[in-house]
């Protein structure tokens, strides 16, 4: 039987009773006494630094009711009488990124130079993957695409109407395209219990987009010479062609003018949905369409549902503007931006159209305060 050793019983010390006389061991319990733990290390920085919102409790400021000054509120992007729709499109368009926005510098890039693809590269505090990802996610989007709502917050004090109205003459000249894509409308489901349930889905109500003519007609040319051989889809593309510059204020097609496989053909392109309605189904009526526009709208749903989650979660559902950029960015400790609003699934998109497209749906509604504008939930949603 092979021999077994063991430790002699008196050899046996208990660490809890006999600590290490290392010296270097001995340096470090005493320093543990002196330093502050991580915990007091932080609650220190936050005291240091008020601007800084903690991340596990509701603010101070978001438990106090806003004092309201007025609600005659001049909005960074408004416009006034004078200015055209076409400029609101162009407004809308030029400042859609965050990084290259020139309607606030939040995020420290205006200095970035280059094309989109150099700026993106160029931002400091998001990850190489994360910006792959986002350039990624940009090229798929349609180009051009806004929505009505945001015109309408656009043009504020001059009210739905002067938009309608200044939109149809645009329409008329060829300038510009509307399109209603059905049961697109971005809508929150909400219970009995007040916003609890928080399910935010495609609702029946349709959505207006709007789009530079240009830029719809350059998108189908650009297919239409994507290739020297003549198929089906192409016809099909071609007659649909002739038929939107005739027709400019045209939102539908009649089944009379093409045939079941042309229609099919322009569904399969994107260029032709059909129109239905779950309390009224409408067969045989199809609308004209912008090849790729549901990614657009999962965008204006993605952050209409951000937003009403986020004022739902305050005491008096509103915040003041500051704050809801900060809620959109997220900050770090230190009180710079964590760059949040960069990843899935807002790529860079400026919080200021998000704002837009709530306040011209009539979700929020905003009014000046003593420290800058606030916005509040109405319940409409």
């Amino acid at each position: 039987m092979p021999l077994q050793y063991s430790a002699a019983k008196t050899s046996s010390v208990s660490k809890s009773h006999s600590p290490s006389k290392s010296p270097i061991k001995k340096f470090q319990r005493d320093a543990k006494k002196l330093l502050p733990s991580q915990s007091v290390y932080k609650n220190n920085l936050r005291k240091s630094n008020p601007s800084s919102p903690s991340q596990s409790s509701p603010s101070k400021v978001d438990n106090e009711k806003l004092q309201i000054q007025d609600y005659n509120v001049q909005l960074d992007y408004q416009l006034s009488s004078q200015d055209d729709v076409v400029v609101a499109v162009d407004t809308i368009l030029s400042n859609r990124w965050s990084e290259s926005t020139e309607l606030h510098d939040r995020y420290k890039t205006r200095a970035l130079v280059g094309t989109e693809k150099e700026k993106v590269y160029q931002i400091k505090g998001l990850a190489s993957n994360s910006k792959a990802e986002l350039l990624k996610y940009r090229h798929t989007l349609p180009p051009g695409l806004i929505t009505v709502t945001q015109l309408y917050a656009i043009f504020h004090n001059q009210g739905p109407t002067f938009v309608d109205k200044s939109l149809e003459l645009n329409i008329r000249r060829g300038i510009l395209r509307k399109f209603v894509i059905s049961n697109a409308s971005p809508v929150i489901s909400r219970s009995l219990n007040n916003f609890q349930s928080k399910k935010v889905t495609y609702g029946f109500e349709d959505i207006e987009v709007i789009a530079k003519v240009d830029c719809f007609h350059a998108l189908i040319e650009k297919i239409l010479a994507g290739s020297d051989e003549v198929s089906a889809s192409k016809l099909s593309l071609s007659k649909f062609y002739d038929y939107i510059k005739r027709n400019p204020t045209g939102m539908f097609i009649s089944t009379s003018k093409f045939s079941d496989e042309e229609v099919s053909n322009l569904v399969q392109l994107g260029f032709v949905t059909l129109t239905s309605n779950h309390f009224n189904e409408i067969e045989r009526n199809y609308s004209i369409s912008y090849p790729g526009c549901g990614t657009y709208l999962k965008l204006v749903n993605e952050g209409r549902t951000w937003l009403v989650k986020t004022l739902n979660k305050i005491k008096y559902k509103e915040a003041l503007e500051d704050d809801i950029f900060k809620k959109w960015s997220g900050i770090n400790l230190e009180g710079d931006p964590k760059l949040n609003n960069f990843r899935k699934p807002f790529f860079g998109y400026d919080l200021h159209w998000v704002l837009a497209d709530a306040l011209g749906s009539g979700i929020i509604e905003v009014f000046n305060t003593p420290v800058g504008r606030g916005w509040r939930l109405t319940g409409k949603v």
